[in-house]
């Protein structure tokens, strides 16, 4: 059976790109949960979301316009 590429997306984000996106998010997670000071772990939990965020928003917008 044939990868689909679901939702169907023809400007948007390439799935490798979005991969690296959410790796990324997962290391500022990490990152975040075992940072040791408080100012570097309140740094990292909106990076990771922003960076969680970011493609499905990406597509999103490809899509809608």
């Amino acid at each position: 059976m044939p990868l689909v590429n679901w939702p169907p997306v023809d400007d948007g984000m390439s799935l490798e790109v979005q991969f690296f996106f959410y790796l990324a998010a997962v290391v500022c997670f990490v990152l975040a949960a075992l940072g040791s000071r408080v100012r570097a772990q309140v740094a990292f939990v909106p990076l990771g979301l922003a960076l969680f965020v970011f493609p499905t928003m990406w597509n999103t917008g490809a899509l809608a316009f």
